[in-house]
């Protein structure tokens, strides 16, 4: 039998090393993805973190791409999404104009990413752990599963454009013997989810936003 993994997707944090510098990659079917990059074992969940931008502005047009986005999401059998929240923070400017800015600021999501870490270890419901994210929040989670539970393969995948990944640092993950490496972009375009999603046994569908698509 192959050996069963779940991946942690920070998705906040893919999308801004990632999905941001390639709009026509937004639509991505996460299961297959993955799939695709671990045949040798079997990718039992994906736990996909996020929250809901502009949440607060009903006619915002990136919040309804984004629910769009979660709920085709949430039409995959192994995809789970667990939403945190954005939460407003004020900024105090430090040029001479002093003014003060309303910053949203994502909370909760390195909390659920831990803690979801720790209780699939605890309870045994993989052999391997793929993190995906490129901050350093979720290395003390990654360090305890590595000290008590040894057994279990553990794997980081940094999200980064090839242009940025000289400033990207890998050593959160490695000086705790963790292997990590940058995630591999090359299948991307050949797991897209198709332009209609079917969200119910109604006939419900929900679409690609148009300005994901491909550029020309």
């Amino acid at each position: 039998m192959k050996p069963r993994s779940i991946v942690y997707v920070d998705g906040y944090n893919w999308y801004h090393a990632i999905f941001k510098h390639h709009p026509e990659w937004k639509w991505l079917d996460v299961q297959r993805f993955f799939e695709v990059l671990r045949p040798r074992e079997e990718v039992v969940s994906v736990k996909f973190f996020t929250a809901i931008v502009d949440e607060h502005r009903e006619s915002s047009d990136a919040t309804e791409r984004h629910r769009r986005y979660v709920k085709a999401l949430r039409t995959l059998a192994k995809v789970k999404v667990i939403l945190g929240k954005f939460q407003d923070r004020e900024v105090h400017c430090r040029a001479d104009c002093r003014k003060v800015y309303v910053v949203p600021e994502e909370k909760k999501t390195d909390v659920n990413i831990a803690i979801e870490i720790l209780s699939d270890a605890f309870a045994n419901h993989c052999d391997s752990i793929v993190l995906v994210s490129g901050d350093s929040d979720a290395q003390p989670a990654i360090e305890w599963v590595k000290r008590h539970y040894p057994a279990k393969r553990i794997l980081v995948y940094i999200p980064a454009i090839p242009s940025e990944r000289a400033s990207r640092r890998l050593d959160y993950y490695t000086k705790i013997g963790v292997d990590c490496q940058f995630l591999p972009l090359e299948n991307i375009p050949h797991c897209l989810l198709p332009n209609l999603v079917k969200t119910s046994t109604n006939g419900d569908v929900v679409c690609k936003p148009s300005c994901w698509s491909k550029s020309t």
